[in-house]
C-alpha cells in the first residue's frame, strides 16, 4: 500500500484514525440526540473563530492565539446550543443549529475576503490539510481526545442517559441544562482541533457517516460503536489509499470512501432482508 511508502501518508493514517476513534463516539450522541448538524454548526463556529484570528494577525506564526480564539467562539456556540434545546418546545433545534451555520459560514467568508491569503483559507477550512499534519499536532490531539474520552468514560453513563432517555433523566432529578453543556463543550474542544487539521467537511463525515451505517446495522450501544469504528478504520485505510493512487485531495476521497461504504452497508442489509423475508 502506498500509505506505508510515504511518511506525511503514514502521519494522515494515523489522524484520521484518532479522529475515528473519538469522533465516532460522539457521532453516536449526535445521531441519538436528533442534532445531526450540530457538529457542522459547531465546526463552522470554530472555523469562524480561526478566521477572525486570521484577520487580525494571528496565523499560521501564531497558532496558539489562533488555536484560543477558535476554541473560544466554540464554547460559545456549546453555550448557545445548550439554550436552544430548553426552547426546543416553540422551534426545533435543528432549525436553530442550522441558522448558526449559516451565519457562521457567511460570517467565515466575509472575514476571510479581508484577509491576505483569503482562497486559500477557505479551501483549508472546507476540507483540511491531513498530508501536512506535523507529529507535533498528532501528538497533541491524541492526549486532548485521551482526556476527553476518560472523562466520558467515567460519565458515561449519566451522559449516555442524557442523550437517549432524556426524560428519564429528568425524572431522575438530573441537571440537564449542565450535562447538555459537559457534552457541547468537550464536543467544542474536539471540533476545534479537528477543523484544525481535517476541514468542516471532513469533520462532519467523521461523525455522521459511521454512526449512521452502525444505527442501521447493528443493536445496542457498545455494538453501535465498535461497528461504527471498524467502518471508519476501513474507510481511513481505503480513501487514503484512493487519494494517492489517483491524486485527488485527500479530505474529499475519504468522504467518497465513506459514501460507497454507506451505499454497501445499505445494499448488504437490504440484500439479507431480502433472503430473510419469508415466501407470501
Amino acid at each position: 500500500m502506498l500509505i506505508f511508502q510515504y511518511h506525511f501518508a503514514a502521519i494522515a493514517l494515523l489522524v484520521c484514525l484518532i479522529l475515528t476513534g473519538i469522533h465516532t463516539y460522539m457521532g453516536y450522541h449526535v445521531v441519538r440526540r436528533g442534532v445531526i448538524f450540530v457538529d457542522l454548526s459547531l465546526a463552522q463556529v470554530a472555523a469562524l473563530g480561526s478566521s477572525v484570528a486570521i484577520l487580525l494577525g494571528w496565523g499560521e506564526r501564531f497558532p496558539v492565539q489562533n488555536y484560543l480564539m477558535s476554541l473560544s467562539f466554540t464554547l460559545m456556540g456549546a453555550l448557545l446550543f445548550v439554550v436552544f434545546r430548553s426552547k426546543r418546545e416553540k422551534v426545533p433545534i435543528e432549525a436553530l443549529i442550522g441558522i448558526t451555520y449559516a451565519g457562521s459560514i457567511a460570517l467565515s467568508l466575509i472575514v476571510l475576503e479581508h484577509a491576505a491569503t483569503g482562497t486559500e483559507e477557505i479551501k483549508e477550512m472546507l476540507t483540511g490539510s491531513l498530508l501536512t499534519v506535523s507529529p507535533k499536532e498528532v501528538g497533541f490531539i491524541a492526549v486532548l481526545y485521551s482526556v476527553i474520552g476518560f472523562i466520558h468514560w467515567l460519565a458515561r453513563k449519566k451522559l449516555l442517559l442524557v442523550t437517549e432517555a432524556p426524560e428519564k433523566a429528568r425524572e431522575k432529578g438530573m441537571k440537564l441544562w449542565w450535562w447538555d453543556f459537559v457534552f457541547y463543550a468537550t464536543f467544542g474542544l474536539i471540533v476545534t482541533s479537528s477543523v484544525k487539521v481535517a476541514g468542516v467537511l471532513l469533520v462532519f463525515a467523521f461523525l455522521i457517516i459511521p454512526s449512521v451505517a452502525a444505527m442501521t446495522s447493528v443493536e445496542g450501544t457498545s455494538r453501535r460503536i465498535m461497528f461504527g469504528w471498524l467502518f471508519g478504520i476501513v474507510g481511513c485505510f481505503g480513501g487514503l489509499e484512493m487519494s494517492l493512487r489517483l491524486d485527488w485531495s485527500t479530505g474529499p476521497t475519504i468522504v467518497a470512501a465513506f459514501l460507497v461504504l454507506l451505499i454497501g452497508v445499505w445494499l448488504t442489509r437490504t440484500a439479507a432482508a431480502a433472503i430473510g423475508k419469508p415466501a407470501a
